[in-house]
């Protein structure tokens, strides 16, 4: 049975039918009513992503950032803590000390109703003396006694607690000595005597009898003396402790209050008619809930602000995009008005009046009401963020710039400062080295001299307040403007300073470029900044070099052509020189007489001649061109050259010289090709006996000294050595006249091949004395 079908396996074939049916099923249900089609171009999604992400950095940043700072700022003030303590965590508004406050400023007025002056003796432990004024308002201030008034009166005969008998928050009843109802607001029918029965909405119940206070609260009994001393850090300030007591005015004098559990505002009749809105206790209910919604709403938005920022860090690819093109559209801002904007910003947060403390935070560090503890120090810098709209303007100003020079080429930012340095630098650069130097130096020592004088100010100042106590404004505003210019002229200094020193810096890449040019590097040039003093000297030393390089490149390239052309003339030359001998040889083995037989004699002659100069001049080429083959060893130095000697002998005792040789016994080792060395030392020799004066003495040494040995051979030239001519030049000869029969290459291939080995030659002329030296360092045993 045939499984296959449409030509497929069983396996694909199952599965292409199974990609037609959901393919079916997919096209169906792209078909099928009710299905909304939303297609967003790749292109578009992109851009709204980066939108987005955009969006919720500058959101989150904003509301992390601005409720934090707000909340810094209300911390920092301290009127939370100073009035209200906890409150701000807690509901019950009686738990603060704000409402203590009031509690016991009432507590006083009624006594001093009572007594019908004021109570000097209030506050001789806590320190504190609350004035009751009359004229019918009552308020409470903070002083000493002695400017207490005793005139608890109301105008137009009212009675003294006309303020508070309207009072809708506060129930009183003041008793006197003889159990006389003196002043009372409580209606009819209600009782306040008892704290565990007191009207509807009230539950707070304050009772003070016998010189000492009881207070009940939910119908339970409240803690007010603690241990029995008053302190600072008693909760109540109130008579009845060990050490501040109610005194014999108020003994018999009693008090009863009852304040409601959630206050409510209320309208009271002034003496005039007017209305007058005094809610003491429903201003100090108010207030706490106010802060308990600021410190909610500030937590809630800072939590929102994360969530903005997570929102943002997932869609950091494409939000960067985003700051990419903004950055496009900020680069041509100059960075001077970047730093302008934060810096006004900065002054508005220090110069701006917190709402919670009614005061700048210079005012408060300029009154000397923040000294300079390090606990000043922090809530005097938590109080700058208090102003969230200057904040945000500081943050977001720096973030534009940063985004801006993170996302512009160096080359693109724009400087208003910057466009100016580089037009005068470039009219400064036409001048002179030596006068743009002299400049510099007298900037320098120009600000030296004005520093001290701008600093001066800010001394005197600085004294003033120290030994005078001096608080003046202006003072402040001269310290400001000489600080100003006490800093223009320090940046000014620092950078003639480092102007200076990029010069001195310049000066020694410069030296330093000229000691490499000396010993051959060519090829790296000196790269200074396109500012800088000596950037044209630099580019002259650079010229210099190139030249140089190309002049040595089209040298070796001469060198190199002429190289190859002799050693492949050399090369050619040997094939029709092999058979030029061949047949003088042949010509030489014919009985030939007379003029025939001098004839093919000179022909062999001159053909060996010709072979030998043929070779070396391959072996020259070779050598100059790295290519002669060498095979290091190591040898007895001493002993080549006897060998060498004795191989010459034949020469030698037929040329009528005399040879002086100097030579160690002992073995003097070094590591050289044998077979090449023993070719140097073949050509000196047989140089000497081609140009030495006829009868004159040769001189071979060989001396080991700092780690080398170094054998010399010294002759008398026969003719007159020429001056300022490299005899190791190839084709170079002593004779002018090129008669001598030589080919010039002897001293060439000595020269090349003892290099070749590893070691010096050089060449000594003085007069008429001509000195070969070879050297080699000494062979460490293996």
């Amino acid at each position: 049975m045939d499984t296959k079908w449409n030509s497929t396996g069983p396996d694909e074939g199952l599965e292409q039918f199974v990609a037609g049916e959901v393919r079916e099923a997919l096209k169906g249900a792209k078909d099928a009513p009710g299905v909304v089609k939303l297609r967003v171009p790749g292109k578009t999604a992109g851009k709204l992503r980066a939108a987005v992400g955009l969006l919720a950095l500058v959101l989150g940043v904003s509301l992390v950032l601005g409720s934090l700072g707000q909340t810094a700022g209300r911390l920092a003030g301290g009127t939370d803590s100073s009035s209200f303590g906890p409150g701000w965590r807690s509901a019950d508004w009686q738990e603060t000390p704000a409402f203590r406050r009031e509690m016991a400023q009432r507590l006083q007025a009624f006594l001093s109703m009572a007594t019908g002056s004021d109570l000097d003796w209030w506050g001789t432990a806590s320190g504190d003396t609350y004035l009751l004024s009359g004229g019918g308002d009552t308020w409470y201030t903070w002083g000493s006694t002695d400017t207490a008034t005793e005139d608890i009166t109301a105008e137009d005969g009212a009675a003294p607690d006309a303020d508070y008998a309207a009072d809708q928050n506060l129930l009183y009843q003041v008793i006197g000595p003889e159990n006389e109802l003196l002043y009372s607001n409580v209606p009819a029918g209600a009782e306040i005597t008892s704290g565990r029965e007191l009207p509807e909405g009230y539950n707070f119940h304050l009772v003070f009898r016998h010189g000492e206070v009881q207070i009940r609260k939910d119908g339970e009994p409240v803690d007010v003396y603690g241990d029995g001393s008053y302190t600072e850090d008693a909760l109540w300030d109130v008579p009845g402790y060990e050490n501040f007591t109610a005194g014999e005015d108020v003994a018999g004098v009693t008090v009863y209050m009852a304040v409601r559990q959630e206050p409510v505002p209320y309208v009271q009749l002034s003496t005039d008619g007017g209305a007058r809105f005094y809610n003491g206790l429903y201003d100090t209910y108010q207030y706490i809930r106010e802060m308990q919604g600021f410190y909610v709403l500030r937590a809630v938005l800072c939590v929102l602000g994360i969530a903005c920022l997570a929102v943002a860090r997932l869609l950091r690819t494409d939000r960067r995009r985003a700051e990419a093109r903004l950055a496009a559209l900020t680069r041509r801002v100059p960075r001077e008005v970047w730093w302008l904007a934060a810096i006004l910003a900065l002054l508005t947060m220090v110069f701006s009046v917190d709402p919670y403390t009614g005061y700048s935070p210079f005012e408060l560090w300029y009154y000397g009401w923040m000294d300079s503890s390090l606990t000043d120090v922090l809530r005097l810098l938590a109080l700058l963020p208090a102003n969230a709209a200057a904040l945000l303007v500081l943050v977001w100003v720096l973030w534009l710039r940063h985004i801006t020079r993170k996302n512009t080429e160096p080359d693109q930012r724009w400087s208003l400062l910057g466009a100016l340095k580089n037009m005068l630098l470039a009219k400064e650069l036409k001048l002179p080295v030596q006068k743009r130097l002299r400049r510099c130096a007298a900037v320098g020592i120009f600000s030296l001299i004005l520093i001290p004088i701008g600093a001066s100010p800010a001394i005197l100042s600085i004294l003033d307040r120290v030994f005078y106590d001096g608080y003046a404004l202006s003072w402040y505003f001269l310290l400001f403007l000489f600080l100003l210019l006490y800093v223009l002229l320090f940046c000014w200094t620092i950078s003639s300073y480092r102007r200076i020193t990029r010069t001195a810096r310049d000066i020694g890449l410069l030296t330093d470029q000229v000691t490499a040019i000396r010993d051959g590097d060519l090829e790296t040039p000196l790269d200074l900044p396109a500012d800088a003093d000596l950037r044209q000297t630099a580019e002259q030393l650079n010229d210099i070099q190139a030249g140089l390089h190309r002049a040595l490149a089209e040298q070796t390239r001469s060198e190199r052509m002429k190289v190859e052309l002799i050693s492949n003339v050399s090369h050619d030359l040997k094939t029709p020189l092999t058979s030029v001998l061949s047949y003088a040889e042949l010509l030489r083995q014919e009985p030939l007489e007379g003029a025939a037989a001098d004839y093919a004699r000179i022909i062999d002659e001159k053909a060996h001649r010709l072979a030998v100069m043929v070779q070396d001049v391959f072996e020259v080429s070779k050598a100059a061109s790295g290519q002669l083959p060498v095979q290091p060893e190591r040898l007895d130095f001493a002993k080549l050259l006897r060998q060498t000697l004795a191989d010459l002998e034949g020469p030698i005792s037929k040329s009528g010289l005399t040879f002086r040789v100097d030579l160690p016994e002992a073995p003097v080792m070094i590591t050289a090709d044998g077979r090449r060395l023993y070719r140097v030392f073949q050509n000196l020799i047989d140089n000497a006996l081609k140009y030495a004066l006829e009868g004159s003495r040769v001189y071979l040494t060989l001396k080991v000294a700092d780690g080398r040995a170094e054998a010399s051979l010294r002759n008398t030239s026969r003719e007159e050595l020429p001056d300022g001519v490299d005899l190791t030049a190839r084709f170079v000869r002593g004779d002018a006249s090129r008669t001598d029969g030589g080919s010039g290459l002897g001293l060439s291939i000595a020269s090349s091949f003892t290099e070749a080995c590893g070691g010096a030659f050089r060449v000594e002329t003085l007069a008429d004395l001509f000195t070969a030296v070879v050297s080699f360092p000494l062979s460490e045993e293996a």
